[in-house]
């Protein structure tokens, strides 16, 4: 639970002056330090980021009346409708979820090299 927290608000923050990769790096140093089994490794990094950028996308769709993600959904081939923006906050979750996962896998895979 403190790998959880610690990645949630470490990223939350990091993603404020950064750019979306540096989860890349974070979920690697944060699964290095935290000794866990890769695929709770996975499976945490996976979550946090996956919680980050699923409730941050829903703030930002809020905050334009969901118009933009919308949008989005059609230029992805989604039928047109007024809740592609609940596709569009699972898809980036789901994406950021995968990136990190694999991210924090390799930082306990590093710590199991040396």
């Amino acid at each position: 639970m403190k790998m959880f927290i610690v990645l949630c608000v470490t990223i939350f923050t990091a993603q404020l002056v950064l750019p979306w990769w540096i989860i890349i790096p974070i979920s690697v140093i944060v699964s290095y330090l935290f000794n866990e089994k890769p695929w709770k490794a996975f499976i945490i990094c996976f979550a946090a980021i996956y919680c980050v950028w699923a409730l941050y996308s829903l703030y930002l769709s809020y905050l334009n009346g969901h118009i933009l993600a919308n949008r989005i959904g059609l230029l992805l081939g989604l039928p047109e409708s007024s809740f592609n923006w609940i596709w569009m906050t699972l898809i980036s979750g789901i994406l950021g979820g995968l990136v990190a996962g694999f991210a924090g896998l390799s930082g306990q895979y590093i710590r199991k090299a040396f």
